[in-house]
């Protein structure tokens, strides 16, 4: 364990220290797209760079009246002594905890079809990943790679403002079709400009 420890030191201390991001609202703001990784398997979590916005891939969820003693026995059960595991269900659930923080979460994940909410409302999926995350101790060298990534993502500016001006002026159809007719607008002020002061011969 310990020698585990001293050859992930540096992702474990960046992971833990340096997380700036605290739910997926923020994330999408800062140009990170969530997309389904069309599997159900807690190690399907990836994460790839793109210029104005970066992907998020999750594994799909189901959350129904089940899922909180589902869970919590999984949990129990990686906790037992006797029991060698990786910590996969801890670790998972606390790594989605770190997305999840209010109903807008929740919802943003049923959007993208990553989660099916069979539970009830978006508040109680997400007051049921706060309170199963609590005093949780999962290994938190098992998603340093994405979450050292979506770090870096987050914290460039650059790559921020230029997702959260597409965000706020190309969200929708008629704001390009108006960005667009602007354009052509000036380029045609401009030759007409042009032709005024500098008229053919």
């Amino acid at each position: 364990i310990v020698n585990y420890i001293i050859q992930n030191i540096d992702k474990l201390f960046f992971s833990i220290f340096h997380q700036l991001y605290r739910n997926i609202k923020e994330l999408k703001e800062a140009g990170i797209v969530l997309k389904s990784s069309k599997t159900r398997r807690p190690r399907d979590v990836s994460f790839s760079y793109g210029w104005i916005r970066s992907e998020l891939k999750l594994p799909e969820i189901v959350v129904d009246d089940t899922t909180a003693a589902t869970v919590l026995n999984l949990i129990a059960y990686e906790m037992c002594p006797d029991f060698e595991n990786d910590y996969g269900i801890c670790s998972y659930v606390s790594f989605l905890d770190s997305l999840i923080d209010h109903p807008d979460d929740v919802k943003a994940l049923r959007s993208e079809q990553i989660l099916l909410n069979s539970l009830g409302s978006d508040e109680e999926v997400a007051n049921l990943f706060n309170t199963i995350s609590t005093d949780l101790v999962p290994d938190m060298v098992k998603y340093a790679d994405v979450r050292n990534e979506i770090e870096k993502h987050y914290s460039d500016k650059s790559r921020t403002w230029l997702a959260l001006g597409y965000h706020t002026y190309f969200s929708n159809p008629w704001a390009i079709i108006a960005f667009h007719a602007a354009v052509v607008g000036l380029a045609l002020t401009f030759v007409q400009t042009w032709y005024t002061i500098h008229p053919p011969k």
